[in-house]
């Protein structure tokens, strides 16, 4: 499975932005005119704003969350139609409840943006930011020496947890799991190991848990190792699937993530 690594740039706003259907939900240009920023105070559940960017080959785009109260999700559809519905397929859908960051992938092109409070009173910003040319450029053909774990980066998503999926020089593959327990607080593992490509399962001893805490403004208040030299698998299911055996604490017992972006 060869995975499109274009990745997600928000170039300048195309066309005019949607009027917000809450006074206390807005989006604007980031202040370099290269991002998108949403500002919600208080805001009702199912309010909604919309803006449009560009996608750009080879610049990276993160999108961050400050949000301190409620949940706001953000969803990016091809531009097909003036105004994204639930019935376009969605390129990007993903939904934040708390601080977080995440690096989305898409293939160039103009997208549509909404972003739609899910839970009342979502307060906070979130943020679209542009870091142009830092995309990872891949290669492609048989044989050409990449690891064989840039055909399964990216992000896979289960209820609040999310796995993010990246290589590691020409070998290995990292793993970096985010679980939020409450707007401020989050559990993350990380770990490393070689993709065996006949099985396609990544074996690790080298599992780190951290208990995080976040201040109002997204910043780490305080950090707390749980455990170190956590001992599990990966393994991935050849389309965009992947399951998470932890046999420190069967944390993902049960559970299926799915490619996300």
């Amino acid at each position: 499975m060869k995975k499109i690594l274009g990745i997600l740039s928000a170039a300048l706003l195309v066309g005019t932005m949607t009027g917000c259907k809450a006074s206390k939900l807005s989006v604007d240009l980031t202040a370099d005119g290269e991002g998108l920023i949403l500002t919600a105070e208080n805001a009702k559940a199912d309010s909604a704003c919309t803006s449009s960017i560009t996608v750009n080959e080879g610049d990276l785009v993160t999108v961050s969350s400050e949000l301190t109260k409620g949940a706001v999700k953000i969803r990016v559809t091809h531009a097909t139609e003036e105004t994204p519905s639930d019935s376009d397929e969605a390129a990007v859908e993903w939904e934040f409840d708390g601080p977080s960051s995440i690096d989305y992938t898409l293939e160039p092109g103009e997208y549509n943006v909404s972003f739609t409070v899910t839970s009342e009173g979502a307060t906070g910003n979130i943020t679209v930011t542009k870091q142009a040319g830092a995309a990872p450029v891949a290669e492609s053909g048989e044989g050409d020496g990449q690891n064989p774990i840039m055909n399964f980066v990216g992000t896979y998503a289960k209820d609040r947890a999310s796995i993010l999926v990246e290589a590691d020089g020409m070998q290995e593959s990292k793993f970096t799991i985010m679980w939020g327990s409450s707007a401020a607080e989050t559990s993350e593992w990380t770990m490393s190991g070689v993709l065996n490509t006949e099985t396609l399962t990544v074996d690790y001893t080298n599992g780190v848990r951290k208990n995080l805490v976040f201040n109002e403004d997204g910043s780490v208040a305080s950090e707390e190792i749980v455990y170190e030299n956590g001992k599990g698998s990966f393994k991935f299911d050849g389309t965009n699937k992947l399951v998470w055996t932890d046999e420190q604490e069967h944390a993902a017992d049960d559970m299926i993530f799915e490619y996300a972006n």
